[in-house]
Parts: C-alpha cells; structure tokens; sequence
C-alpha cells in the first residue's frame, strides 16, 4: 500500500532481544498499481469454512428489525457547530447532571475536583490522521491551562466513525495504551462516548439492550479529556463499581426505549423534570459533598465503621456485610478460578473497583493500626470480625509482645492468617 517496512533487530550478548520497526512511505509507488508478493497463508486457502454465515445474517437482519420501530436521527450531523455544542450540552446537562451519571458534573458548563469549566469543541475530521493531530492539540490545551479555568475538555467528534463503533473504540484504544508509555498518564486520562457504545465487562450491562449502556451513548462520538489527578481524587472518595450500579438503576427506570428514542430525537423533554436526588444516592452524595469540601467524610471511609465507598454495597450477595477482607478474598478468588471452580476469571469493572478500593483503604487503615493501635468509634456497633481484631490487639498471645503479634498475625480470629494456620482457622 505504498510503505515499506523494516525490521531492525536489536541484539545484546551476541543474542536477538528484539525488533525496531521502521515504516515509510514509498515516494515511487503507484496507489493504483500495487503488486503483492505470493503468499501461501492467503492465496493457497482455497478451503474457506462459511458456515453459520447465512445465521449471522439472519441475526443482522432481526437487529435491524428491532431498530426500525425507533425514529430515524433527527439532524444527524448539524451543519452548524453551534447547533452541535447546544445539544451536546443538553445531552450533559439532563444526562450526565440532573440524572447523575457523571457524579462530579454540576450542569453542562461545570465539573471536577476542583469544580471548574468544560471546554467544549468541534472537530469534523474523518481521518485517524487528522483526529489525532486534533487530539494531541486538545492534550496540550488541557496541560497548558490552570483548572479554574479549564477543568475538563469535550472533544466532539461528529463526522468521525459515526456509523461504526468497532473503528471508534479501536481508535479510542490507540489513545489510551500509549498515554503509560508516552509518560502522559500522570497528567490526563480519557472516556469515550458513542452513539452506539456497549460496555464489554458482561453483567447487565452486555449487550445493545441493556439501559446502562446509555451512561456511555452521546449524540455524537466524543472524547472526554481528564486531569488525572482529578480521576484519583474521584476514585479515593467514589468507586467506580458503585457508580456503574448506581448508574443502572437509575437508567433502567427510564428504559432503553426512550433512552434510544431521546437520543435519535436529539430531545430530552419526556425527561425534564426528572432528576436524581444527590442526598438520597451513596455515590453522588459523597461527590457532591467531596466537591464542595475537598475532603471525604470519616464515615465514608472508615474500616470499623463499615462505610468504605470502596466496598459499599457493590454486590451485597457477593460481600459479606461489606467486608474489607472478604473483599479482596472474594477478588482473589475469582481471579485465580477458585471461586468458580474452573479456570482464571476475569474481574468485572465493579468487582475491580471494589478490590483496588478495598485494598487501599485496608492497608492505610492497618498502617494506622500499627503506628496508632486499633481504635473503636463512639457508639458504632463491631461485627464479629471486627471484635475479633480488636481483642487480639488488646489481648495478645501469652508470650507474644505487639510486634512479634504483628509479624505472625494479619487478622487473628477474623479468619485471615500470615504464615502458620491451625485446624480452627477459616
């Protein structure tokens, strides 16, 4: 296709480590004459399998079907860029706002931690090339302005993979993997909306049905430029399981058809005068009152006071009494095949949160515990496992001073041990 590739090997004590490679463009080649070198993985496979082919089309056949009794998109791509950033920021403010599904949104002008400005902008490029070229302008943008005056960029998008999700998320996924390498994820981080954006982690929220799914779907495909530090401050006050869950509850109510409906009608009045109370919800209460403090409540994040955000009523079938170390086991559990009894599992995007949450609140708590000693809160009720650590800090083995306690024992009669185990020991 007009560009040469090499591959330069890398070697180090006389042995192959690696490959360099090097594109670039051939000056010579002819786009309209392209000759290709014989390759037998391709043109020797004459015994193509189709089956279930005719199926897959079928199945196409009845997804169009099912969409066909929504209304076609009013004003699909507005001529006018005023007219987009105006329903987008209708979109922001009763989606992402009033029904809080961005829990630090206040409105579509106002977010983060500090609150600050969105900036919002255009961009109509229908290349990757150029897209990036814009993206990476928007990066600078973001890393080049004071938060007061920039908080978060809305890089709309609206004649870039409209129509096709796959490409947009691939392209989203170019974004996101170098931001590590590049040394950038220390200053941004990155969401992305689609029309037709689906969440990949199973759950309820598998699949074009699912009302949650809505979270995630805008007029228009859109990246969402984040100062990560901001995104910590978020996930040290809220976890993003209890936000998914609440999320899906809140969407559900609504219902996927006239989510679907709104969003091609460019027109959220059925729902105008709906919208959450911040007080009465876990997650946008504790943004909300995150936001106007800068600091998380004691109760919101206490491990004897069983309020974690980490670990609040994610799945409380899963997570006995929203257990920190039941947690982690449960996690770990998963993970490894034990819990399933089969094979390694990977975890959902609220079982993760949950465990990362856990364990960072679990092991700041015991770093307290250990310079500090265990210490109970007026009038709030221990579970057992709780009593459990507090009487063995108070009343160590005979024998055993605290630091020797320390060493061998990370939760006594809690049920977690270090090291020696006995046949009472869960």
């Amino acid at each position: 296709f007009g560009i040469n590739t090499a591959l330069v090997p890398y070697v180090k004590d006389e042995k192959v480590k690696g490959f360099t490679i090097r594109s670039f463009r051939n000056p010579d080649a002819d786009p309209d004459a392209m000759e290709f070198a014989y390759d037998p993985f391709w043109d020797d496979g004459d015994d193509w399998n189709y089956e279930g082919i005719d199926d897959e089309i079928e199945a196409e056949k009845g997804n169009d079907s099912k969409r066909a009794k929504y209304p076609d998109i009013v004003n699909k791509i507005p001529i006018d860029d005023d007219e987009i950033t105006r329903i987008s920021k209708v979109w922001v403010d009763k989606i992402c706002s009033d029904m809080g599904i961005c829990p630090f949104t206040r409105g579509p002008d106002s977010a983060g931690l500090p609150i600050g400005p969105v900036f919002y902008t255009i961009d109509r490029s229908t290349s990757m090339e150029d897209m990036y070229a814009r993206y990476w302008q928007e990066v600078v943008r973001v890393e080049s302005q004071p938060e007061k005056e920039l908080s978060t960029t809305l890089l709309i998008t609206p004649e870039f993979c409209m129509d096709n999700v796959e490409m947009f998320e691939n392209f989203s996924t170019t974004l996101t993997q170098p931001l590590s390498a590049l040394g950038v994820e220390d200053a941004i981080q990155l969401v992305f909306f689609h029309p037709q954006w689906s969440f990949r982690d199973g759950g309820d929220r598998g699949g074009e049905g699912a009302a949650a799914n809505y979270a995630r779907r805008s007029p228009w495909p859109m990246i969402n430029i984040l100062r990560t530090n901001q995104v910590r401050a978020a996930q040290k006050g809220i976890p993003t399981g209890l936000v998914y869950k609440q999320n899906e509850k809140t969407l559900k109510k609504i219902g996927v058809d006239q989510l679907e409906t709104m969003l091609r009608l460019r027109d959220w009045a059925e729902i105008a005068d709906v919208k959450v109370d911040r007080k009465d919800m876990e997650a946008l209460r504790v943004a909300r009152d995150f936001q106007e403090t800068g600091k998380v409540k004691p109760e919101d994040q206490s491990l004897l006071m069983d309020a974690t955000p980490g670990v609040n009523k994610v799945d409380g079938q899963q997570i006995e009494q929203g257990d920190l170390v039941n947690v982690i086991c449960e996690a770990i559990g998963k993970r490894i095949g034990k819990a399933t009894g089969g094979g390694a599992t990977r975890l959902s995007g609220p079982e993760t949160s949950a465990a990362i949450m856990a364990s960072d609140f679990l092991l700041a708590e015991l770093n307290r515990v250990i310079e500090t000693g265990p210490k109970k809160p007026a009038n709030v009720p221990l579970t057992a496992a709780h009593q459990a650590i507090m009487e063995d800090f108070e009343d160590p083995a005979e024998g055993d001073g605290r630091d020797d306690l320390m060493d061998k024992v990370m939760f006594g009669r809690s049920g977690l041990m270090d090291g020696e185990t006995d046949e009472n020991s869960t």
